[in-house]
């Protein structure tokens, strides 16, 4: 995007955004229903005046503490008493809090499919870094896998839109997702609550102790276990043929979805000297389930309602073709999962995720700098066995994923008498990651050369190394005005590797063993912002952003290792993000009311982008022309005046995205007619156009609105009704744009009842999420030989599809106590 046009779009942003602020009051008192949903409950703020209401919002978007008012950064901000009331301990649970995010568990790769306001990272390629990153306890990760870890005593969410540079170690360009834990107290507290979900029959526990242990040291410790059986039905028989003599596949187990989690963190906070701080805080995760495809359902392919055959073998009479809660997910023979083929132990679906975490701050407060220090360790190792098509065809795989990241971050941070001061720093980060794959695709006897029945084998990994330097200067040019502008500097590189070994003799040709590529990738980015505060009062203000965001390219490490392969094949460019945002922050109506709007515009150009060709088993990666994101985000929290305990919120999201300049693969079995008609050889075509399309995973519209009434009913007790209904409207699914992978407009509701003795010294909650039973499709991959014939052509069948779906109406019961 070019400077003319981001000014033209900040100044239309900000006459509008000016308009909408003025008339904000006016409209949320004439119609209940005109703004939308508001993930925001607010916090207890440390108030800087006398004139802070007490309820205010606090975030750290900046990297320092300031209430949402004052901060000029598009933000959604949910605490922790939000995630608490309704049971949200999942980052798809956090996604429904927070207009215009999808996010979802997806097979492979990275296991998970994160976009937020259309911008995001599929899970196919394990080797590609999320667009959309993680930062946990200030620790910046990006693999994606971070989606498994269970939250439990939380202080906060805060998902950061749009590029970001400056404040979170690791440049990235579609936004973030910061979680910060609870930490210690100055005096002694303790908590205990359980519960039990009744749809997946969950059986939940959590709880902390958190006070002083001797005079400047303080610590927390905090826990939480679960285990459920699933909220999704297995239509697998109990034995079904596998098409080789002797062998059988059975049913995985009774339901889908089960799992069995727990979690532990603590915290040491000691005060060294009055100007010397130590936060040491460590936390690790286990979580044991049906493995990621645990929850697929099949989607047939161009509205068919009766499910393809794969390579000749009829489909299951126990599948259909409806997304509907049912679904066959049925065990490998054990023959096949126990003669040479790794990580797929005795046939049963399965994943197994452990995480490990530590992370030690050092603050020093001085003249005339703070210095801050963030010594990081993060690892994590999955294993799984997975299956995409069902219990007809034994579409399988097992996965090794182990990930190991060390890093340091240094920021200053000035306290100059005058107008000016600067925070600079830098940012190191080395990781080590192993990703290895066995497949088992096709029903074979036994090949007693390689004593294995696994099609193919393959070793894939990288280590990388990340260094950045950043600074940022502010200079309040007026004690109303404030100018801040900054870069960081970024350098990344990374060894890849890939190689082959050797598997089933009989598929030697097409996938060989002995082949092996490496890549080496080193890259350099400067990405500048610069921002301008206007503060009228203290309860206004207005804001205008220029922001570049990075996020580095590489080697596709999950491309298929055939005869074909090649390193050049494997490569992708960086990705980079260029735009602006202008917004309003407000308290009204004698703060009763606070009013947050957002407009923005953002070019992401080379986007990296990855494909799936269910015909050849293979996954490519590249890069799309430019994509497009200009929209604009609202959201208002009402305390009604004369209605004590009552309080409105609300949010919504307009977003607009859109491909430019991308001509990309067809999807399998899409015809010259249907748009597979460019790059033709032969007569045959190779690509389609989607310049001028919306891109996944971008709902044009997204909405959340509900309600808080706390009143005492009598003694000592209180009662707490939350309630909220969120919209999203209808968004395809699929990388490829399949017409026939679009998930329809659905709307969520979330309540909970909560009554307390006095103090809170006991609760008892009635809690209930997506009440309406909405089975919502984040993510799908087309099914390995059940279709995608004809590419190109003037015929072709496309491929039947394996999607992944959110939870259905889950309803807790749950009791808690504190001391």
């Amino acid at each position: 995007m070019t400077r003319p046009t981001i000014g033209r779009t900040l100044t239309l942003g900000s006459a509008l955004a000016t308009t909408l602020v003025l008339l904000a009051p006016v409209q949320a008192l004439a119609s209940e229903d005109q703004a939308a949903p508001a993930p925001v409950t607010t916090a207890a703020a440390q108030a800087p005046d006398d004139n802070v209401s007490t309820d205010e919002i606090i975030v750290s978007a900046r990297r320092r503490t300031e209430r949402l008012i004052d901060a000029p950064v598009a933000i959604t901000a949910v605490t922790g008493q939000t995630l608490s009331q309704y049971q949200a301990t999942r980052v798809s649970d956090i996604a429904t809090m927070v207009p215009s995010l999808i996010a979802g568990k997806a097979a492979s790769g990275s296991s998970a499919s994160i976009f937020l306001r259309g911008v995001g990272s599929t899970a196919l390629s394990a080797g590609f870094d999320q667009s959309v990153s993680f930062v946990i306890d200030n620790i910046a990760m990006s693999r994606g896998r971070e989606i498994s870890l269970p939250q439990f005593d939380i202080k906060g969410v805060e998902v950061l839109k749009g590029p970001q540079a400056l404040f979170f170690g690791k440049n990235t360009t579609g936004g973030l997702i910061s979680v910060t834990s609870n930490g210690p107290t100055d005096h002694f507290e303790a908590g205990l609550k359980g519960g039990y979900g009744f749809k997946a029959r969950e059986r939940y526990v959590e709880g902390f102790v958190s006070g002083p242990v001797t005079e400047g040291i303080t610590a927390r410790l905090a826990g939480r276990y679960s285990k459920s059986d699933g909220a999704f039905t297995n239509t697998a028989a109990d034995s079904y043929t596998n098409y080789i003599p002797g062998q059988f596949r059975t049913r995985n187990s009774d339901r889908r979805g089960f799992a069995e989690s727990y979690g532990v963190r603590g915290t040491i906070d000691a005060q060294v000297t009055d100007s010397f701080k130590l936060e040491l805080k460590a936390g690790l995760t286990s979580v044991v389930d049906g493995g990621p495809t645990d929850t697929l359902e099949r989607i047939c392919g161009g509205g068919r309602t009766t499910p393809l055959p794969a390579n000749g073998i009829p489909s299951s009479p126990n599948t259909d073709c409806r997304i509907d809660g049912r679904a066959d997910s049925s065990a490998l023979p054990v023959q096949v999962a126990t003669t040479g083929m790794r990580y797929a132990r005795d046939g049963k679906l399965y994943g197994d995720f452990k995480s490990q975490y530590a992370v030690l701050t050092g603050t020093i407060e001085s003249d005339p700098f703070d210095v801050t220090s963030i010594t990081g360790y993060y690892h994590f190792k999955q294993t799984d066995l997975n299956n995409v098509s069902g219990e007809s065809y034994p579409a399988s795989f097992s996965q090794l994923a182990d990930f190991k990241q060390f890093s340091e971050e240094m920021r200053f941070q000035s306290k100059f008498d005058g107008p000016f001061n600067i925070l600079f720093g830098a940012f190191y980060a080395h990781g080590k990651f192993v990703f290895n794959t066995d497949a088992y695709i096709f029903p074979v006897p036994l090949d007693p050369i390689n004593n294995t029945y696994t099609t193919f084998k393959r070793d894939n990994g990288f280590s990388t190394d990340s260094l950045s330097f950043f600074a940022e200067g502010t200079l309040n040019i007026s004690p109303k005005l404030e100018l801040s502008g900054g870069a960081r500097y970024s350098r990344e590189s990374r060894d890849s590797y890939q190689r082959s070994l050797p598997a089933h003799i009989a598929f030697a040709g097409a996938f060989p063993g002995g082949i092996s590529l490496k890549d080496k990738y080193d890259e350099g980015n400067l990405s500048p912002q610069v921002t301008l505060r206007y503060k009228p009062s203290s309860d206004l203000t207005l804001y205008a952003a220029y922001k570049q965001g990075f996020k580095a390219g590489g080697f596709n490490i999950s491309q298929a290792l055939t005869p074909a392969a090649s390193v050049a094949a494997g490569r992708y460019k960086s990705e980079t993000a260029e735009g602006g945002e202008v917004g309003v922050r407000a308290l009204l109506l004698d703060r009763h009311l606070s009013f947050n709007l957002t407009a923005y515009r953002y070019v992401y150009s080379d986007l990296q982008v990855q494909f799936f060709d269910p015909v050849t088993v293979s996954l490519t990666a590249g890069n799309a022309g430019k994509l497009r994101t200009q929209g604009i985000e609202a959201d208002f929290n009402f305390r009604v005046p004369g209605l004590d305990g009552l309080s409105l919120r609300g949010s919504a999201a307009y977003n607009d995205a859109e491909y430019q300049d991308f001509i990309g693969q067809c999807y399998p079995g899409q015809t010259l007619s249907q748009g597979c008609n460019l790059l033709q050889v032969g007569g045959v075509g190779n690509a389609q156009d989607y310049s001028g399309r919306t891109p996944p995973k971008a709902p044009h519209f997204a909405g959340r609105a509900g309600f808080t009434y706390e009143t005492p009913v009598g003694g000592d007790l209180s009662l707490r009704l939350n309630g909220d209904v969120g919209y999203t409207s209808k968004y395809n699914f699929t990388d490829a744009l399949r017409p026939d992978a679009v998930q329809k407009g659905y709307a969520k509701v979330d309540a909970s009842i909560s009554l307390s003795g006095k103090d809170g010294l006991w609760t008892a909650s009635l809690i209930g999420r997506n009440l309406t039973n909405k089975l919502v499709v984040t993510a799908a991959n087309d099914i390995p030989f059940a279709g995608g014939t004809g590419t190109g052509t003037a015929s072709g069948t496309v491929a039947d599809m394996s999607a992944f779906v959110d939870n259905p109406r889950e309803i807790f019961v749950e009791v808690g106590f504190k001391f």
